[in-house]
């Protein structure tokens, strides 16, 4: 209760601070400086550069809040090591800021050891613009204003530029350099540094280098609104590359073929779907050997059921019910616990060895159960056993819940709560509103309201969610998902317009963490030869810097958002991450580094930036790379793909 009354005493405080600033302050500059009519200074760009340079600079006005400042340098002599860096400099010190993807507010929250602050001793972090969604993208909240910056996308890779921030006590500098540079340590593996770098360039005279920033500036607003103004403009700026995707039906039709021939399994009491292949040591494709059976997350094994017993309903395959109502037998049968709660790695039943049981697997196995007992029964297979494991998943969350709605991040089989902290608790949300719709009972949607409050309340006053993927504890994007699905959830049961407000603010959250443009790879590189695109991808969280489909699991709630806004750029966030989603699943032909890959699977994850990839002794990382695609060939992209399809068509 204090710390609500605190909560709602600060904003109220921060809102008469905000009252004063001009809502439309118009914009103009002086020379180098920005300056509002009544004579407030915003901010100035400079510019800095290795002696033998002449440097000419244009402005633009794009839109009465954005302009493009282009910076020209010539070399006028022979330049061994050319260097130049512009930015702007913001006269405010900042009250919170974000390199999307990359830093929320110093990454402060969490166990993990990603980048922190905007500083090491050792100096200011600088970032290659490949590890943001927006070129080098950088947003500071000030005092009155709110700043985003962002560059141009590469033409060719020589134009790879960086980007960084310095937060210092009066002021707040947005920075872009080039050439590319990782300063003064590169994050190349979770929790692993290695030396910084910079790339040399010797520039012949009269050689020519331009250098772009984008400066957005509007008021700061409560809850970090301002973001919504610069990522509106960046998506309007933004060039779809055009894309040749595989028909719903082809997509459908690989899928389901995945799962059925080279996932099933059987082991011992288990009837299911393994997690994913590998390649063993002769080069094979291998079930993977460890944490192999998944309820959820990674596994999504209660997902795909539903999926074969929707083949079932569309083609009549008796081979995709048998299999379907196998899994959810299995499953259901020998994961149940007497306190209510579900095993939801099946490795634990088979050796004996209890795992922890998590509230992302716990949350999509209910959900996914309260489907397949609607599926079953379409089917013809009556299932009652199916909707009662949901319902007791959910009472379990009902009584363990805390007086605060906090949920939480997982139990011991006994119910004993392990960690409360993070958005993870909020996988739990759709779980108890879905049992609500299905057997009315009021302490259902009770609970989910009073769990959406603590979640969501979180994400508006701290700017992000937090440890949503499992193998991290970091700022992420995943444990945000559940938000927005609970927002429109909600916002259809009761027509409040402020869960739909809730969905578009959680909605712009997660833009954040969008590929908005393709980089630029050399000829011989991985990414140019397989004729890959970034556009549409998104980071995984600030602990893992590489892209993956994730975000296919949220393609139908900004369908839905767009119908209800009339906002065009949800549904073309949806259908470009669609595109995204279908690249390179293989039809059984396709060959990437040396193997033949499976019909109907598709790689986790793509290595935009030096993560990933190693590089050893602090020498500029090679621009071109032969294993960006990763040869991990898990269930969840597949099966994410199949869940989109069957709840956004009636038939295929």
């Amino acid at each position: 209760m204090c710390r609500t009354r605190f909560s709602l005493f600060a904003w109220a405080v921060v809102g008469l601070f905000f009252a004063a600033v001009p809502a439309a302050a118009r914009l103009a500059w002086q020379g180098d400086a920005l300056v509002t009519d009544q004579g407030q200074r915003v901010g100035q760009v400079v510019c800095s550069h290795a002696p033998g340079f002449s440097v000419q600079r244009r402005m633009k006005a794009v839109d009465r809040s954005t302009y493009r400042v282009e910076w020209t340098f010539t070399a006028l002599q022979t330049v061994s090591d050319a260097r130049v860096e512009v930015g702007f400099v913001h006269a405010s010190p900042a009250a919170w800021w974000m390199i999307p993807s990359v830093s929320y507010n110093g990454n402060r929250w969490g166990r993990g050891k990603e980048p922190k602050g905007a500083r090491t001793d050792g100096g200011w972090w600088t970032f290659s613009y490949r590890r943001t969604p927006l070129p080098g993208a950088v947003y500071s909240e000030g005092a009155g204003f709110a700043v985003a910056t962002w560059g141009d996308v590469p033409r060719h890779e020589d134009e790879d530029f960086s980007c960084g921030i310095m937060t210092e006590k009066e002021t707040t500098t947005h920075r872009l350099l080039w050439p590319e540079e990782e300063q003064p340590q590169s994050y190349t593996g979770r929790d692993h540094f290695e030396k910084g770098w910079q790339r040399r360039v010797t520039l012949p005279a009269g050689a020519k280098r331009t250098l772009s920033m984008y400066i957005h500036v509007v008021p700061v607003e409560l809850e970090h609104r301002a973001i919504r103004g610069f990522l509106d403009c960046a998506w309007k700026l933004a060039r779809q590359p055009r894309m040749k995707t595989p028909d719903k039906k082809t997509v459908w039709d690989l899928g389901i073929r995945y799962f059925k021939e080279s996932l099933w399994a059987e082991e011992g009491s288990y009837r299911g779907f393994s997690i994913g292949l590998t390649l063993d040591r002769e080069g094979r494709w291998t079930q993977r050997r460890f944490a192999k059976y998944e309820a959820g997350w990674c596994g999504q094994n209660i997902s795909v059921a539903c999926s074969m017993l929707w083949d079932y309903l569309q083609r009549g395959d008796r081979t995709s019910l048998e299999k379907g109502l196998a899994t959810l037998d299995c499953w259901a049968d020998h994961c149940r616990l007497p306190n209510g709660l579900f095993v939801v790695q099946y490795d634990a039943i088979l050796s004996g060895r209890p795992c922890r049981l998590d509230a992302c697997n716990l949350g999509t196995a209910a959900v996914n159960y309260l489907e397949a007992y609607e599926l079953a029964r379409q089917c013809g297979a009556d299932r009652p056993q199916y909707r009662q494991l949901a319902y007791d998943i959910c009472d379990f969350v009902v009584n363990d819940q805390q007086a605060n709605g906090c949920l939480a991040r997982g139990w011991t089989y006994d119910g004993e709560c392990l960690f409360r902290e993070g958005t993870v608790g909020a996988f739990l949300i759709p779980a108890l509103i879905e049992a609500y719709r299905s057997s009315k009972n009021m302490k259902y949607l009770t609970s989910a309201r009073r769990a959406y409050d603590y979640y969501v309340t979180e994400i508006r006053q701290d700017g992000y969610s937090t440890a949503g993927a499992l193998d991290t504890w970091c700022i992420d994007k995943e444990s945000s998902i559940s938000i927005l699905r609970s927002a429109l959830l909600l916002y259809r049961l009761t027509g409040q317009k402020e869960y739909l407000d809730d969905a578009v603010h959680t909605s712009y959250y997660l833009s954040t963490w969008l590929w908005h443009y393709d980089g630029i790879y050399p000829a011989d590189d991985q990414t140019t030869r397989e004729h890959y695109h970034t556009f549409g991808a998104t980071s995984v969280s600030t602990q893992h810097h590489h892209l993956d489909p994730y975000a296919c699991l949220w393609v139908p709630q900004w369908f839905e958002l767009a119908r209800i806004t009339g906002q065009r750029q949800w549904r073309e966030k949806a259908e470009a991450i669609w595109r995204y989603c279908c690249q390179l699943i293989s039809d059984g032909r396709l060959t990437l580094n040396g193997h033949i890959r499976p019909a109907g699977s598709q790689n986790e994850a793509f290595f935009e930036s030096v993560w990933g990839l190693g590089r050893g002794n602090g020498d500029a990382p090679a621009a071109s790379s032969s294993n960006r695609i990763n040869d991990w060939l898990v269930a969840w992209p597949g099966a994410f793909r199949l869940e989109t399809i069957r709840k956004m068509n009636k038939k295929l």
